[in-house]
């Protein structure tokens, strides 16, 4: 059924390739356990599959739909290989700050300095030194929530 689209990995080789799937579908078949991954390879205009053993899979399964990461099958020596995984590209549907390009960050930069500088009293006075280190907190603080960083919590805070 896969044949025709399976992907070889050639030994000592770069396969940069795009996951199709949030998660791998395990296969029983003639070589024991295996898992199978839907991949897109880089310049290429249709999928692939990857049957991948549990050593690949280990190192596959922190990924998702969406990232790109390069895979190298490297010769050990005696006839065995080592399974090599390099992340290139974040997904950007997942929340993760390393996956926004630059003029996206960009954009929600300028998005919470608004809504920061929104939060400051509306006095019509130009903003002191201490108030523009609050809005530059608040803008810091807005920026993480929105590209999905872990938001450190202190003990002080309610909930």
């Amino acid at each position: 059924m896969y044949k025709d689209n399976k992907l070889k990995i050639e030994t000592d080789t770069d396969n940069v390739v795009e996951l199709m799937y949030d998660s791998p579908k395990p296969q029983d078949n003639s070589f024991g356990l295996s898992w199978l991954y839907g991949v897109r390879k880089d310049g290429s205009d249709h999928d692939n599959v990857i049957f991948a053993s549990k050593a690949l899979h280990g190192k596959l399964e922190g990924y998702g739909r969406g990232d790109k990461v390069n895979i190298r099958k490297e010769d050990i020596g005696d006839g065995r290989v080592a399974w090599n995984v390099i992340l290139k590209s974040k997904s950007s549907s997942k929340n993760s700050s390393s996956s926004i390009d630059d003029r996206t960050h960009d954009i929600h930069k300028q998005v919470c300095l608004k809504l920061a500088v929104d939060m400051m009293p509306k006095n019509g006075e130009v903003l002191t030194g201490g108030e523009l280190v609050v809005v530059e907190a608040n803008m810091k603080s807005l920026l993480r929530v929105l590209e999905g960083e872990e938001v450190e919590q202190s003990e002080d805070t309610p909930f």
